[in-house]
């Protein structure tokens, strides 16, 4: 029997709660919040790792949050793609 699976998606954007914050969105009780300089790159690279051997694609939002400014996809085998 064939088996489909969901194709797993992490969100990095914008967080109004914590005040402007980058956050790596990947369920609603899992969303770790950076706030370095390069916190935008610190969420991506969580990203990543978060997807171990499984593929999937990281959704990193604009400024502003509405529209998705890259799209880096995941291969499973712990290659990353260019967005």
């Amino acid at each position: 029997m064939l088996r489909l699976q969901a194709m797993r998606i992490i969100e990095i954007r914008r967080s109004k709660k914590f005040k402007g914050a980058w956050v790596a969105f990947e369920a609603a009780s899992v969303q770790p919040t950076f706030r370095t300089g390069a916190s935008k790159i610190d969420a991506i690279d969580y990203a990543r790792g978060r997807f171990g051997g499984s593929s999937g694609e990281i959704h990193v939002y604009d400024e502003a949050g509405e529209n998705i400014a890259e799209k880096i996809p995941i291969d499973g085998g712990m290659q990353y793609g260019q967005s």
